[in-house]
């Protein structure tokens, strides 16, 4: 197998990235909280649409999507109808498992929501009248379990060591001395864990939705904080943020050797890849040497390493890199349990070469339930944006970081717009064809002249950048219009922009139709001046986000690739 016949290869050393690192985790979850987790997501479904929460439900090695709100309720209807008693317990906070004030009046919100749905109704079954000597207990839906976070005190100063039903719809103090408390499995630590960042994500959110108008008391607004238009919310950014760094914990699978795994291009078009992988490697604090503290697992071979060891030139043949792609993973089940637990799921790989989506179709998992990091980032080849993540192009020429970044203000800025490249793919030809030295104001070029306005200097003096799809949907060109305070305008229908989830692209950049490019003056100039101000201000604000720094700092594009993975594994459940 071409897996084995590479170990022991090492045709290189890094030189830009290197190192390993440990770090630790705990997690659970009882299958009664897929329930829970479907009314609050159905609470907050209407204004958080900065995240997803359409959960990948597993049972007994089988992950599935639910994709429906039908089939959602059907799956609670039928975990509701069994009648179970469950106990939802922790060894690890045994005496300090309360119901404090912040849980009550949180369940006490959760049930007039739901109370009041048209779906709350179709799921949550007849509620009992409550007795008198019970006023003091909280309420959740029948055969429902609640967690709250670890408290000092109970509410009303109740000396609560655990929760168990009593009667349909209740629960009932008991004390440790006549509970048995089971051991937790790892699975169940790493799920708690979630569980627990879940429940953290969401006390923000009722806190803005009942305190709309005291939005600054709740969020952070100091500086190089995520604020204002050009997020979709963020404060749950600021706090999803928060949840991964004090929790996220990735496992790196040591299995393989350089150039192939472990190892990537650290310049030119690809160098995200390299980065990416080096920086993980060199004592990072999101990685654990222990397998079952981690949360997700990382796939560490580079498709555009591949390309360049395993791939004929010009030959048009993948199968070197399909073999060498399905021997790793047939390695990785082989050794640990973790793949086959969950079918890959809580897997990622990551890929910046335009064959990384190609390369995956090797395995159904792989393809269909692992989280990939692409560039490619098409939906007409495969990308599902709530389980994939897409990847920002970053062109590192000569593997330099830019440091010249910035512009002019937009309203000093002499070209309405601007584009220099190859004519490829199915856009560019349509863009040449309209706008190549047809109009002054739009400057459209296969190539500039050795002398005279440099690439960089016609982005800086233009107030918009054009951002056409290649080969691929993806171009380097929207990272560089960013680094030059110019606003994108991004011509691919099927491209799913990065970090979609958290960024407001429509606050910042033009999306224009491939069948618009003929009116595409038109369109430029029908933005008012005051709007494209603010426009660039916001370009301005997001471009930390797309910055690789060297060690890496908060809210960079190193981080906001981990936190993509982070939001897309709360969206997983494992279940043994």
């Amino acid at each position: 197998m071409i897996y084995n016949d590479l170990l022991g290869m090492r045709l290189w050393r890094r030189s830009l990235c290197s190192g390993r690192s440990t770090a630790l985790v705990v997690v659970i979850l009882m299958s009664t909280f897929i329930i829970f987790d479907f009314y609050t997501h159905q609470l907050f479904s209407n204004w958080s649409n900065s995240l997803s929460f359409d959960f990948l439900i597993g049972a007994n090695k089988d992950v599935s999507l639910i994709s429906s709100s039908e089939q959602i309720s059907s799956e609670s209807k039928s975990i509701l109808q069994t009648g179970e008693k469950i106990v939802v317990t922790n060894h690890e906070i045994q005496s300090q498992l309360e119901v404090h004030e912040e849980a009550h009046e949180l369940q006490d919100q959760l049930e007039a929501e739901i109370a009041t749905s048209e779906r709350g109704l179709d799921v949550i079954p007849q509620m009992k009248e409550k007795p008198n000597n019970k006023d003091h207990l909280p309420r959740l839906p029948a055969d429902c379990g609640y967690l709250p976070e670890q408290q000092e005190g109970g509410r009303n100063g109740s000396d609560l060591t655990d929760l168990k039903h009593e009667g349909e719809g209740y629960l009932s103090p008991i004390t440790a001395a006549n509970t048995s408390i089971p051991e937790l499995t790892n699975v169940q630590r790493v799920e708690l864990d979630l569980l627990r960042a879940r429940a953290a994500f969401r006390r923000v959110a009722l806190s803005l939705m009942n305190n709309g108008d005291r939005v600054e008391e709740i969020c952070d607004s100091t500086v190089n904080q995520p604020q204002g238009q050009a997020y979709k919310n963020a404060c749950l950014f600021q706090r999803s943020y928060q949840e991964m760094e004090n929790r996220f914990k990735i496992y790196i699978y040591e299995e393989g050797e350089e150039p192939l795994v472990h190892d990537g291009p650290c310049k030119e078009i690809y160098a995200i890849e390299g980065r990416f992988i080096q920086e993980l490697h060199d004592n990072n604090p999101y990685v654990t040497s222990n397998p079952e503290e981690a949360h997700v697992y990382f796939l560490p071979f580079s498709v555009a390493n591949m390309v360049t060891y395993l791939y004929k030139r010009d030959s048009g043949d993948m199968s070197p890199l399909l073999r060498f792609v399905q021997d790793y993973t047939e390695v990785v089940a082989r050794k640990y349990p973790h793949w086959n637990r969950s079918e890959g799921a809580d897997h990622f790989m990551l890929s910046c070469h335009d064959w990384g989506p190609h390369v995956s179709r090797v395995d159904k998992n792989l393809f269909s339930k692992t989280i990939r990091v692409l560039c490619n980032a098409n939906t007409s080849e495969g990308f599902v944006p709530f389980k994939d993540v897409s990847l920002p192009e970053v062109h590192l020429v000569g593997g330099e970081v830019p440091t010249d970044l910035g512009g002019l203000p937009v309203s000093k800025r002499t070209f309405l717009a601007f584009f220099a490249g190859a004519e490829h793919g199915p856009v560019r030809p349509q863009l040449f064809k309209y706008w190549e030295r047809k109009d002054s104001d739009i400057v459209v070029r296969h190539r500039l002249p050795a002398r005279g306005i440099t690439y960089h200097e016609y982005m800086k003096n233009s107030k918009f950048c054009i951002c056409p799809g290649g080969y691929e949907v993806n171009s380097p060109r929207l990272v560089e219009a960013i680094y030059n305070d110019c606003i994108p305008v991004i011509i691919a229908d099927r491209f799913v922009l990065p970090f979609s989830d958290v960024l407001d692209w429509t606050a910042f950049s033009l999306q224009v139709l491939e069948e618009d490019i003929p009116k595409l003056k038109e369109l430029l100039e029908a933005v008012p001046m005051e709007t494209l101000v603010r426009m660039q201000d916001r370009v301005k604000e997001i471009r930390k986000h797309f910055l690789l720094n060297q060690p890496p700092e908060r809210y960079d594009l190193f981080h906001m690739i981990l936190h993509s993975v982070w939001m897309r594994r709360l969206n997983i459940r494992i279940l043994e």
